[in-house]
């Protein structure tokens, strides 16, 4: 496949609708993927937290429903793509796997509808922004080599990476007093310090620090700081209002 072509595609995509399109089409063309699947986690969590709805899945309801009931807080393969921190090809490591009764279950189900073999990779788009990703075939792929499995990271990867780009668009722009806020967070101080700094209230400032937490989609106020001094505020166009 042309991986210059696809990063350029994805790029260039100017919404999620024509980046997923562009993702499920390469996918069937280059490797002949019958399903695929996409999970990001809470910022700082762990994949034992569980997962969010899918970014993207293209395998049937019954299964998605099924391994989002049974299988998604402790699925064995996600564990070890993750605990490798790369990707791992499904029918190779199958036989090592711990599964429970329920997950032996959800998996009947998925080969029930000729998805046998698979591809799966965590991928991160930044510190704090993982996701998990699957790529499955309707036949045991022993044609899948190693360097298949890099590629198909990469095309994961540079999806999930726009992915997120058109998230935070979509989310809206910091506003002056939001960064300010951020700012004063970075330099330690109370919700007090700031209201006494900035001339606003405590209150007004709980709710700048809520608004900052939903734009930066963290939950404390030590990932905001990460977020910031990490690129992720720097990174988030202004609005110049207060």
């Amino acid at each position: 496949m042309d991986l210059a072509a696809y990063v350029e595609g994805v790029c260039a995509s100017p919404d999620q609708h024509s980046l997923k399109r562009l993702l499920i089409s390469t996918l069937k063309d280059a490797y002949d993927v019958k399903a695929l699947s996409g999970y990001d986690f809470p910022f700082g969590g762990a994949a034992s937290a569980g997962l969010r709805d899918p970014i993207i899945s293209t395998f049937p309801e019954d299964v998605q429903i099924a391994y989002r009931a049974d299988m998604a807080e402790s699925d064995p393969i996600m564990m070890a793509a993750m605990t490798l921190g790369a990707p791992i090809h499904y029918s190779k490591i199958e036989h090592t796997l711990p599964f429970s009764a329920a997950t032996t279950q959800v998996i009947k189900l998925i080969k029930k509808f000729s998805l046998v073999d698979g591809v799966m990779t965590p991928v991160f788009a930044k510190p704090g922004f993982y996701a998990y990703f699957s790529a499955v075939f309707d036949r045991v792929r022993d044609d899948i080599s190693l360097a298949d499995l890099r590629i198909i990271k990469i095309v994961f990867e540079e999806f999930y990476v726009r992915y997120r780009e058109l998230t935070r668009a979509e989310r809206g722009v910091l506003s002056t007093r939001e960064r300010e806020v951020l700012v004063a967070m970075v330099e330690e101080k109370s919700n007090a310090e700031i209201a006494a700094t900035l001339g606003i209230s405590e209150h007004t400032v709980d709710t700048y620090i809520r608004r900052c937490f939903t734009k930066l989609e963290v939950s404390s106020r030590a990932q905001a700081v990460l977020q910031f001094l990490g690129g992720g505020a720097y990174g988030m166009r202004v609005r110049d209002e207060r």
